[in-house]
């Protein structure tokens, strides 16, 4: 492994040289994030896709390369996350090539349904201590790479003004929905599912993806800030929540996922704000839901765990961002010998968080119900590295930028069981799209 330092600087001044540039990814980044390392990389070798009817051909291809580039651990270099290796995301209709029976609408974004570039170098950058790497395989990459960097500051212009923000459902339409999955539920048909809107928001010139997400940026502190660029499209997200993350350890590998249900905003009123935090810690409603999806997530991991390895470090935990508290549980397990990435995809996605209980069960439900396929949202954003780790997180908290940088597109979406309230549903979509919707379109989604 190559490692050179190079002097440390802000990880979006460094990317704003490679603002445009398809397949140029940054991850874990923002002004206000909490995350240990940014990552940013460029100038993939290879672009694996998984386009619509690829069937399981792009997981295997994922799997092949992957096989391909394992180093040992004891070589990494620093103590970033990753090095070199995939990355990506795997949207929400890739399922369909893990669970043929699945009848899911398309995506109805330019984007595919997955995609991977390999990656023969990365800088990454250490927040606490402001120390910056360039990293890698390939030493001509990596020096392709650091002249590419960006150095000096670079202040983000102002956004242009977007249209109000029109959604796929009508409040109305969305609590009826709400109501529909209730009914699902008393009716046994299944005990959780989770029901998104899209919001739609354009603008009449062409802005930049990469403006956009600092902006947005700027008002979340959430873990998992990426963005991800293409020659067709653009993935925003600041989302909370880690889908799963993969650890090499002396004598094995241990995998933990940190699924995320149960919502409140956040008051300026210190006092006000304690007391919604403590009514998230004790609803029952919330609780309930969160502990459902911790089931269902542990149920997925023993399929590829180790029996009786299988621990729960956390289980309705607050957790309090800029904007939100939410409840979220860790689970965890050492992966049985043998258990690949394509395994673990196959055992966990998507994240139950975002489609509920049984999962096949409630997915049909939700298909019939939005009607529109879900593109990114709601997939995994996150890299496979050389040494054998990976993070993913679940794509909430997500922007979909159109091809031609003219329209971007917001869903949000909530869990709904049996204790449910329609209206109160709608609005916890509305404190989730609050970040994105202060920067973009502060007025009431039409």
């Amino acid at each position: 492994m190559i490692c050179s330092e190079i002097d440390w600087r802000c990880p979006c001044d460094a990317f704003a040289s490679l603002e445009g540039e398809a397949h140029a990814h940054l991850l874990s980044a923002g002004d206000r994030t909490r995350g240990d390392w940014s990552v940013l990389v460029a100038f993939p070798t290879r672009i694996i896709t998984a386009e619509p009817n690829d069937g399981a051909v792009w997981l295997a291809a994922v799997q092949e390369a992957i096989d391909a580039r394992t180093v040992d651990a004891r070589a990494a270099p620093t103590h970033a996350p990753f090095h070199s290796g995939l990355v990506g995301f795997v949207g929400y209709e890739a399922l369909k090539s893990i669970e043929p029976s699945l009848d899911l609408p398309p995506s109805p974004y330019d984007l595919p349904d997955a995609v991977f570039g390999v990656y023969d170098a990365a800088a990454v950058f250490s927040r606490d201590d402001q120390r910056a790497y360039v990293v890698g395989r390939d030493e001509g990459v990596c020096d392709q790479l650091a002249k590419a960097l960006g150095v000096e500051p670079v202040a983000p212009p102002a956004l242009p003004e977007f249209s109000a923000a029109r959604s796929n459902f009508s409040r109305q339409e969305y609590e009826a929905a709400v109501s529909s999955i209730i009914g699902k539920i008393k009716s046994g048909d299944f005990y959780q599912s989770n029901i998104a809107q899209s919001l739609h928001m354009t603008v009449e010139d062409k802005f930049s993806p990469f403006d956009l997400y600092r902006a947005v940026a700027r008002e979340s502190d959430a873990q998992f800030g990426a963005i991800l660029q293409y020659s067709n499209g653009a993935v925003l997200s600041n989302s909370p929540e880690r889908f799963f993350q993969v650890q090499p350890q002396s004598g094995g590998r241990r995998i933990v996922v940190e699924p995320i249900k149960g919502t409140r905003g956040r008051s300026r009123d210190p006092a006000e704000d304690a007391a919604l935090a403590e009514a998230l810690l004790s609803d029952p409603k919330d609780r309930a839901e969160n502990i459902m999806i911790a089931d269902l997530m542990r149920n997925d991991l023993s399929k590829i765990c180790v029996d009786g390895s299988i621990d729960e470090r956390a289980i309705c935990e607050l957790m309090t961002l800029t904007n939100v508290h939410h409840l979220v549980s860790r689970i965890g397990g050492e992966l049985r010998e043998g258990v690949s990435m394509s395994d673990i995809f196959r055992a966990l996605f998507p994240s139950g968080s975002i489609t509920g209980a049984p999962k096949i069960e409630a997915m049909g439900a939700i298909a019939k119900i939005e009607k529109i396929g879900r593109g990114p949202y709601c997939g995994a954003i996150g890299f496979f590295d050389d040494a054998g780790g990976a993070d993913f997180s679940v794509a909430i908290r997500t922007l979909i930028i159109n091809k031609t940088a003219t329209s971007v597109f917001a869903p949000v979406g909530g869990g709904v069981t049996l204790r449910s309230n329609p209206r109160a549903e709608y609005e916890e979509t509305m404190i989730k799209a609050r970040s994105a919707l202060d920067v973009l379109s502060p007025q009431a989604p039409q």
